[in-house]
């Protein structure tokens, strides 16, 4: 489970955020070219609809049970959707290491 928003910085609520909507335009892209709908998604993988959304636009996170259940629901490997949200160039300036 994520920290709560009130236990973080600015800084790093500014990076949980550039890596929720890097994340999760990587799972829309995937959805969208294996031609499914947020509704077929959620079916396959054991989630609400609703949560969908809320990944999509970056808005909620998942355990990594659940990101290997997308993933298999969209027929792409987890690593592919990974990869995917790293070539955002805003999620790149946030992995790099703190000085």
């Amino acid at each position: 489970m994520p920290a709560p928003d009130s236990r973080l910085t600015a800084d790093q609520l500014a990076v949980r955020t550039v890596r929720r909507e890097a994340l999760g335009a990587a799972i829309r892209a995937a959805r969208l070219a294996a031609g499914l709908t947020q509704a077929e998604v959620a079916e396959k993988a054991g989630m609400a609809r609703s949560t969908i959304i809320e990944v999509e636009k970056g808005q909620k996170s998942l355990s990594s049970d659940a990101l290997w259940n997308l993933a298999v629901a969209v027929g792409t490997p987890l690593s592919a959707i990974i990869a995917a949200a790293e070539a955002d160039p805003g999620l790149a300036a946030t992995l790099k290491p703190e000085q």
